[in-house]
C-alpha cells in the first residue's frame, strides 16, 4: 500500500513539473512527459532527434515516439527486439530516412518516415566492418556513414560508403589523443569536421572526415571540463551542445573549443536534469532534452548565435 501511494506521488510529481514553464536565468523551459508505458510517457528516453519539426524519441521500452516540437504525442513504432538494451543514437541523412544505432544488437536501421524498416545491416564482431556496440550514426552529404563503436577494445569510428561498404576507420582504446574510452555519439559539422563523444575520458575530440586529429574539447581545464559526455548536437550557428550525463547539463562550447554556456542543474524541477543522455536542435534554435533519469524531454531556446 505504501510503494502504491508513493509511485502516485511520484508520477503526480512529474506531470506537476512538466505542465509548467519556468526561468532558470537562461529563458523559458518547458517539460513534458511522465514516467510509464502510455503514449507521451518514457522509461529513461536516451536517443532523440529532430526532423522537420517533428522529435523523435527512443526510450528503454524499444518504443520510437514523435511529437510535436511543443511535446505532443503524434505517433509511435516499436522496433524490432528490444530485451538486450535499446539504441543509443538516431538521425536523419535525409527528409525521408531515418538510421538508428541499434546499440546492443550489433547492427544499423534504417526506417522510413512512415516507420517501415528499409535496411537492417551489421553484424557481431570485432571486424572491420563489424560492431560490438554501435552507438551513433552521421552521414555526410556524399551519403557516406560514420558509425561511432564502442565494446572489448574496439573503441573506433567506421567509415562506410553510400552502399554500406566498409571504407576504413579510425581510434583504439586508451586516453591518448585519437584513442577512445566509450564512444557515444557523433555530430558532424557542415564543414566536414566530425566531433566525437569519448564520454569516459570526459572529452569531445574533433577530427577531420580523415581521421585526422583536429583538437579536443572540455578536457583537463577548470572551465571547460565535462563530465561523462553522453550526446552532441549542433546548433544552427555552428555552436557544440553536450549532454553532459555526470554534470547534469547541457553545455555549449563554440567551434575553437571555448566554453560559452552551460544550461541546467541538477535537480527536478523545469529547467533541471538528472542525468541527460541525449540532446538535439532545431533550425530555429529549440534546444530538445533527453532527461534520462526524469523520464521526460525538456526544451529550451538558445538565446541567440554566438
Amino acid at each position: 500500500m505504501r510503494r502504491r501511494g508513493f509511485l502516485k506521488l511520484t508520477a503526480s510529481l512529474f506531470l506537476a513539473g512538466c505542465t509548467d514553464r519556468s526561468s532558470s536565468g537562461r529563458g523559458a523551459w518547458q517539460c513534458w512527459g511522465t514516467p510509464g508505458t502510455r503514449d507521451g510517457s518514457f522509461v529513461r528516453p536516451r536517443a532523440i532527434a529532430v526532423n522537420e519539426a517533428e522529435v523523435f524519441v527512443i526510450d528503454t521500452t524499444g518504443r520510437v515516439q514523435v511529437f510535436t516540437e511543443d511535446g505532443q504525442f503524434l505517433r509511435l513504432w516499436n522496433l524490432p527486439e528490444f530485451q538486450n538494451g535499446t539504441p543509443t543514437g538516431i538521425t536523419f541523412p535525409t527528409g525521408d530516412r531515418i538510421v538508428i544505432a541499434d546499440t546492443h544488437y550489433s547492427r544499423i536501421l534504417e526506417y522510413t518516415r512512415d516507420a517501415r524498416l528499409a535496411h537492417q545491416w551489421g553484424a557481431y564482431g570485432s571486424g572491420p566492418d563489424q560492431f560490438i556496440y554501435p552507438t551513433d550514426a552521421e552521414c555526410d552529404a556524399a551519403g557516406n556513414y560514420y558509425i561511432s563503436e564502442y565494446g572489448q577494445d574496439a573503441e573506433r569510428v567506421h567509415v562506410f560508403t553510400p552502399e554500406r561498404k566498409f571504407a576504413r576507420q579510425w581510434g583504439a582504446a586508451g586516453s591518448a589523443t585519437g584513442s577512445f574510452n566509450r564512444v557515444m555519439a557523433l555530430a558532424l559539422a557542415p564543414d566536414g569536421r566530425l566531433h566525437v563523444a569519448d564520454t569516459a575520458n570526459h572529452r569531445v575530440q574533433c577530427f577531420q572526415c580523415d581521421g585526422t586529429f583536429v583538437r579536443t574539447i572540455g578536457a583537463d581545464t577548470a572551465d571547460t571540463s565535462m563530465k561523462y559526455p553522453h550526446d552532441l548536437a549542433l546548433a544552427p550557428d555552428g555552436t557544440l551542445l553536450v549532454a553532459e550525463y555526470g554534470a547534469h547539463r547541457v553545455s555549449r562550447y563554440r567551434s575553437d573549443g571555448a566554453l560559452l554556456a552551460a544550461y541546467g542543474e541538477p535537480g527536478r524541477g523545469p529547467g533541471q536534469l538528472h542525468g541527460p543522455r541525449g540532446v538535439a536542435v532545431s533550425p530555429a534554435g529549440q534546444v530538445f532534452v533527453a532527461d534520462t533519469d526524469n523520464h521526460r524531454i525538456q526544451s529550451f531556446f538558445l538565446e541567440g548565435p554566438a
